[in-house]
């Protein structure tokens, strides 16, 4: 935003006009300051509401436990459909945020099965769709036509859509701020309204269930914004020399005359810009402005193309970095209810092609992911450890992906697929532990992130129980081919004192790397550095005014950033990041004393999604082990 008002100033003082900006928030704590950073000029706040307002109900909603000792609780997304479905008995005009795609999907496929209603006044809204598509359904708001509309935040601000009765949000929005905007959608007349916040498992949905004060006392988040983002600036300036050729020497923003210069000339050897007789021109044959959001940086779209018979229409489309993940081969994606099965994904053209299909489950991609450190910004020791934030490179990719039943949450299967990689140049904030520290955690037996020491004999009783196995898989029947089979411990070799009882041949199966995999999620054993992860980075968005899904998360034993020592890592979704990392690095003992409180005052025993992650069925969630890091962590 800030690069296109540079762009409208930039022509109005070309023509010699006077530039005025009004603008308007009603959910940030730092107006005046994110106002100039936007306009770059001193600014004057106008605080009074004059707007019409009825009666408003704001519920904070924790679902019910359905296992106390596991912590687990009925889903957000379950709850929200239920609700939803009886307010749409009422006759009450209801928007149910949802917090992705799939979920969006999945919502409206149940409220219209569960509905007498015809499908037209139950819809779905989100990014994806056809723009006409968007424009029927805004109608269909406006006119009451549309009794329920299940969205993502592409419907949470900006687009008017009338007055809702009732606004339901399956899951915390990731911010105050956002929280505010999704209620307010209901409430913009003189009557009652409704507003309901659903909290899911999610360690910050939870904090915020037990702390209501917080969200209801605290003010909303103060915006960060780097309008001199390299990717976005560079992009603005095509558009800005596409309206009108650029002086030689002259400045944009809060840019030297050099820096523009120097940016000028990357767009001239791009081809994209011929200089002549003192000025820069457009020379590309496109309309720069037509692939730019102003929702996430620049990149390339994909479009999601449907065969129907012989006829090959467009469905939607998606940003490249999303189709790796969303729309990869063998993929299931669903668009308006509908469900179709990726066939092919083709990156250099930008097409995704997709066939219909009765599928009754839905997909979730595995991926790897490499952290490398750039350069150190900032660096300072803290008890058990040290906190840095800088430069950093995230190189990620897709290797295959779990299908999972829609009513169960089982997991059918796994395939595998082969997908170039993804690298990402961010900024990240990250947290390294003291050798000492893991030493005491060692000693205590709080401390199981070292890998597994099978012992000398490994190799040796291996052999000895695929042999007795008849080197066949004992789940599928599946015999070995070119590739041996894996040997799997049923009960995790972590879990016993000594190696023999835990290598004992009664322990051991045969199993073929597929069958492995699903049998790995059942005893699965999670350490105390993957349960510290999994609280940070949960927690993290509540510091900073982001979605969750702009923070990246990982944790490594042996870290390069950590000199060699066990490292959390949470890192910027957005290329060249915005200033998180940074904000992170500074509010580092509010993160862990909240964390510290989360994980303390939960119910469960071992470990749930609502606070460190859960374990496997048979395996260990380590709670405690994570506690006992932020104990250190907290109090030296």
């Amino acid at each position: 935003m800030a690069n296109v008002i540079r762009r409208l100033k930039r022509v109005a003082n070309f023509y010699g006009a006077e530039t005025q900006f009004i603008l308007t928030s009603a959910t940030i704590g730092n107006p005046q300051e994110l106002a100039q950073t936007l306009v770059e000029e001193p600014v004057e706040i106008i605080a009074e509401d004059g707007s019409a307002r009825g009666e408003k109900h704001f519920l904070i909603y924790n679902p019910p436990l359905t296992d106390e000792k596991l912590g687990l609780r009925m889903g957000s997304q379950t709850e929200s459909t239920r609700l939803a479905s009886d307010l749409l008995k009422y006759g009450v005009q209801t928007i149910l945020f949802g917090r992705s795609r799939r979920g969006v999907e999945w919502t409206l496929q149940r409220l219209r099965d569960n509905s007498e209603q015809a499908a037209g006044e139950i819809r779905a809204y989100r990014s994806g769709y056809l723009p006409h598509q968007r424009r029927e359904i805004e109608a269909g708001l406006r006119r009451g036509e549309v009794q329920t509309v299940v969205a993502t935040t592409a419907l949470e601000l900006g687009i008017d859509i009338g007055g809702m009765d009732a606004a339901l949000l399956a899951g915390y929005p990731g911010t105050i701020a956002g929280t505010w905007q999704q209620a307010g959608r209901a409430g913009r007349s003189t009557g009652a309204s409704l507003s309901i916040l659903v909290a899911s498992a999610n360690p910050l949905d939870q904090f915020l269930a037990r702390h209501p004060d917080y969200f209801f006392q605290r003010s909303p988040e103060h915006a960060l914004l780097d309008p001199n983002n390299l990717l976005i600036l560079l992009d603005h300036i095509r558009c800005a020399a596409f309206e009108l050729p650029f002086q030689a020497r002259e400045h944009y923003g809060n840019l030297s005359r050099v820096q523009t210069t120097e940016l000028l000339e990357v767009l001239q050897h791009m081809g994209i810009l011929h200089a002549s007789k003192g000025k820069y021109f457009w020379m590309s044959d496109e309309y720069p402005a037509g692939d730019l959001s102003l929702r996430s940086t620049p990149g390339k779209q994909v479009l999601l193309q449907s065969q129907d018979g012989e006829t090959c229409h467009t469905v939607g489309k998606i940003d490249q970095p999303s189709a790796h993940w969303m729309t990869h081969p063998g993929a299931i994606y669903l668009h308006e209810g509908e469900i179709y099965r990726v066939e092919n994904l083709d990156l250099e053209r930008g097409t995704a092609h997709l066939q219909p299909s009765g599928a009754d489950y839905y997909t979730e991609a595995k991926k790897e992911t490499e952290v490398t450190c750039q350069e150190v910004l900032g660096k300072a020791e803290i008890p058990a450890g040290i906190k840095y934030f800088g430069e950093i490179t995230v190189t990620s990719q897709v290797v295959g992906f779990h299908k999972i039943d829609w009513n169960t949450y089982e997991k059918l299967g796994y395939e595998e697929v082969n997908l170039p990689p993804t690298t990402l140049l961010t900024t990240g904030y990250w947290l390294a532990l003291g050798e000492e520290v893991v030493d005491e955690l060692r000693e205590a037996g709080d401390w199981r992130s070292d890998p597994n020491q099978y012992g000398p004999r490994w190799e040796e009783i291996r052999q000895i129980a695929r042999a007795r196995d008849g080197y066949a898989c004992q789940v599928c029947g599946r015999r070995e081919n070119e590739e041996q089979h894996h040997v799997h411990h049923k009960i995790p070799f972590r879990n016993f004192e000594h190696r023999q009882e835990a290598n004992g041949l009664e322990n051991l199966i045969t199993l073929c790397p597929r069958c492995h995999r699903r049998a790995e999620n059942v005893v699965r054993v999670q350490s105390g550095l993957s349960g510290l992860a999994y609280t940070l980075g949960h927690l993290a968005p509540l510091l900073l005014m982001c979605d969750r899904h702009d923070l990246g998360i990982h944790a490594d034993p042996k870290s390069p950033l950590g000199d060699g020592q066990p490292t959390v890592i949470i890192y910027e979704q957005i290329p060249a990041g915005v200033g998180f990392s940074a904000r992170l690095y500074e509010r580092h003992e509010e993160l862990i004393q909240q964390a510290y409180d989360l994980v303390t005052h939960c119910s469960c025993q071992d470990g749930c999604p609502s606070c460190v992650g859960p374990g496997g069925e048979l395996g260990s969630g380590g709670k405690r082990e994570t506690l006992e890091i932020l104990n250190l962590i907290n109090l030296g």
